[in-house]
C-alpha cells in the first residue's frame, strides 16, 4: 500500500511540474476583409484564358472566437495564382499585426471559382500558422476558410473570408 501511495504522490508532483507547460489549442474564428492593391498577370498561352500572376492585398481581420475575440487587426499579404477562365488555384502568405506589436504569419492556399457570370469569385481553402513574434512566438495552428472576391483584380477587387480553426500560443 505504501508503494502505491508513493507512486501516486510522485505522479501528482510530476503532473504539477509538467502540465503548466502544456498548452491546449484554442478554437478561433473570424472574418477577414481585404482589397487588392496591385495585381500583375501574364497570359500563359497554352489554352485560351490561362493566366498566372501575383497580387498584393491589405485589409482587416475581425476575431469572433478565441483568445483574441473582439480584436480588429490590420493584415497584408501576397497571393500567387494560376487560373483558366478565372478558375484555378492560389497560394499566399499574410501578416497580421496586433495592437501590442505581436505578429502572426499565415500561409494559405485554395481554389477560386467564378460565380454570378464572373462578377464574383468563390474562394475556399486552408490556412496554417507559419510563425509569429511576441505573444505568438512559437504559435501553431491551422484551419479552413470560405469567402468571395467581388470585382476584378485589374480594378482593385475586394474580398471577404470567414475562417475557423485552432491556434496554440
Amino acid at each position: 500500500m505504501k508503494r502505491w501511495g508513493l507512486f501516486l504522490a510522485m505522479l501528482l508532483s510530476v503532473s504539477f511540474v509538467l502540465l503548466p507547460g502544456v498548452s491546449a489549442a484554442d478554437e478561433v474564428a473570424g472574418r477577414s476583409v481585404g482589397h487588392t492593391q496591385k495585381a500583375e498577370m501574364m497570359e500563359v498561352g497554352d489554352v485560351p484564358g490561362h493566366f498566372m500572376g501575383v497580387s498584393q492585398f491589405h485589409g482587416l481581420s475581425f476575431y469572433t472566437k478565441g483568445p483574441d475575440n473582439g480584436e480588429i487587426i490590420p493584415r497584408m499579404g501576397t497571393t500567387i495564382f494560376d487560373v483558366v477562365k478565372g478558375k484555378g488555384t492560389y497560394t499566399g502568405h499574410e501578416v497580421k499585426t496586433f495592437r501590442d506589436g505581436s505578429t502572426l504569419f499565415i500561409k494559405f492556399g485554395g481554389t477560386q471559382t467564378p460565380i454570378d457570370e464572373g462578377k464574383k469569385t468563390a474562394l475556399e481553402g486552408t490556412w496554417e500558422v507559419a510563425g509569429g513574434t511576441g505573444r505568438y512566438a512559437g504559435a501553431k495552428g491551422s484551419g479552413t476558410y470560405k469567402g468571395e472576391r467581388i470585382g476584378d483584380f485589374k480594378t482593385g477587387a475586394d474580398n471577404y473570408i470567414d475562417w475557423t480553426g485552432t491556434l496554440t500560443k
